[in-house]
């Protein structure tokens, strides 16, 4: 029953991306995505409900999403979206999704209530982990940019953050910000 509701929502992911980019091209929080192409918004939507199916069915460990996330934190910043406006284009996804699973009866009576809770918890921690990771990113990004500003040196950089805000201080493999940095770029080719 759990492979069928994971299947349903990936298999349908096209369609509840597209209720996605509808509301985020219309709400007044969301700015910047409604300057986005509906195609574009659809494409960004898709890949949201794709790697929830990955991530709920375990095919993706935690540093993946760690690290996909980190980078579309990185990628908004430097696209010039408002943090705010990720969270909130975060929280469309989330309420679309359940607003889609409640209106296609994706948790019949079949699945017991202990199943039902078991999954919507999952659900949540991946939309909450995924917040966290896109605000590392977005602060790498700031960090970054901060970095480059003639007359701000590095001490008064790490005044302004607090230990812990950067994905690269927490995984071993990162031993410092550019070494996290050059591993999150989603443009290098591999």
């Amino acid at each position: 029953m759990r492979d069928k509701f994971l299947n349903n929502i990936v298999l349908n992911s096209a369609l509840i991306a597209s209720k996605w980019a509808k509301l985020v091209s219309v709400s007044e929080f969301t700015a910047t995505y409604r300057k986005v192409p509906e195609e574009a918004l659809i494409r960004m939507g898709k890949m949201s409900f794709e790697n929830l199916g990955k991530f709920l069915d375990s095919q993706s460990q935690r540093i993946e999403i760690g690290k996909f996330y980190t980078d579309l934190g990185i990628l908004r910043y430097n696209e010039g979206y408002p943090l705010c406006e990720i969270h909130y284009a975060l929280h469309f996804t989330k309420r679309v999704l359940f607003n889609y699973i409640s209106s296609e009866g994706l948790l019949p009576n079949t699945f017991t209530l202990y199943q039902a809770n078991t999954i919507t918890v999952e659900i949540n921690d991946f939309f909450d982990l995924a917040g966290f990771y896109i605000t590392r990113g977005f602060q790498e990004a700031l960090y970054k940019k901060l970095s480059g500003v003639k007359g701000i040196d590095k001490v008064q950089i790490d005044k302004i953050f607090p230990k812990g805000s950067f994905y690269f201080e927490r995984e071993p493999e990162f031993k410092t910000f550019e070494k996290a940095v050059e591993s999150f770029n989603i443009f290098k080719v591999k």
